[in-house]
């Protein structure tokens, strides 16, 4: 039996109205289940604990980014099966995996899908299921956060990154890879792949795969506002980071150490001093067709 949990508020309202949909197809795939009905994001991972607690199959995971955050964060290393049936405003880590954008149709190619195996992101002791860093990514989310009612997808946080650019300034901090004592360095954003995609379709870490047992990390050099603006015409579609302005790294584990800082974690913000990163290979079952092929070439 699956657990069934669904944020009902999650793309303003679009997983309550695809909820029916979606069970219908449950039952017509005869697939057991258990109607979970979160009335907030983070209920949504009291939840997926208790589905593992109970033993079910695994969790169809009824809402946007932050409920899969929140999912993922109730039942990692349960063993349950994850299938998203994606709802939210920029429905990001599907993308990575080339699902459908119809949450229905999603659902009915992962239920006719082999079991496999996708990476997880660990910071500190949170997971993450796509991308994280810190920078002006989270200056975005920020701003973009009083868009999200009267926009859609990428338009909500293009909207951001047109405020953003008028507050952000460039961070310090000491950064390490695989163990290596951290060294300081200058950036606009740094950006820790699992996924690609952040902001409803900013191909951010166009490199990253989602079951290649690394992190791809990107970090943008300091560049000023104004260049901001130019920047974001080759972030979007990823191109940026095949530009002098970034310097590319694969790793297993990633530290930062920045007094004050913030870290995005699949669109959730996080305060800390000191940011440890850790990818956790096949951690997480999937039922996901024609997962990207191993390499790390730009596609």
């Amino acid at each position: 039996m699956y657990a069934l949990i669904v944020n009902p508020i999650s793309g303003n309202g679009r997983a309550r109205r695809e909820l029916p949909r979606i069970e219908a197809l449950l039952r017509a795939e005869s697939v057991p289940y258990r109607l979970y009905e979160a009335a907030t994001a983070a209920q949504a991972r009291t939840f997926a604990r208790q589905a593992a607690q109970e033993g079910k199959t695994g969790v169809v995971a009824v809402g946007g980014d932050g409920t899969l955050f929140e999912i993922v964060n109730g039942m990692a290393g349960s063993g349950l099966t994850l299938l998203f049936a994606c709802c939210g405003t920029g429905n990001d880590f599907i993308k990575a995996v080339h699902l459908p954008p119809d949450p229905v149709e999603a659902l009915r190619v992962q239920l006719h899908a082999p079991l496999s195996r996708i990476d997880l992101g660990r910071m500190n002791d949170i997971y993450f299921l796509n991308v994280s860093g810190t920078g002006f990514d989270v200056e975005v989310l920020r701003q973009a956060e009083k868009y999200k009612q009267s926009h859609k997808g990428l338009g909500v946080y293009l909207r951001g990154v047109r405020d953003a650019i008028r507050h952000f300034r460039a961070l310090k901090a000491r950064i390490g890879f695989d163990g290596e004592e951290p060294i300081p360095q200058s950036f606009t954003i740094i950006s820790i792949g699992n996924g690609q995609y952040i902001g409803g379709g900013m191909r951010c870490v166009p490199t990253a795969q989602v079951n290649d047992g690394l992190f791809d990390v990107v970090i943008t050099r300091p560049i000023p506002g104004w260049a901001i603006a130019i920047l974001m015409a080759i972030y979007v579609p990823g191109w940026y980071a095949k530009t002098p302005f970034v310097t590319r790294k694969r790793c297993r584990s990633v530290r930062i150490l920045c007094p004050g800082m913030t870290v995005n974690l699949d669109g959730e913000l996080v305060d800390c001093d000191e940011a440890a990163f850790e990818l956790l290979p096949a951690a997480l079952l999937v039922r996901l067709p024609g997962l990207p092929p191993r390499g790390d070439g730009l596609a």
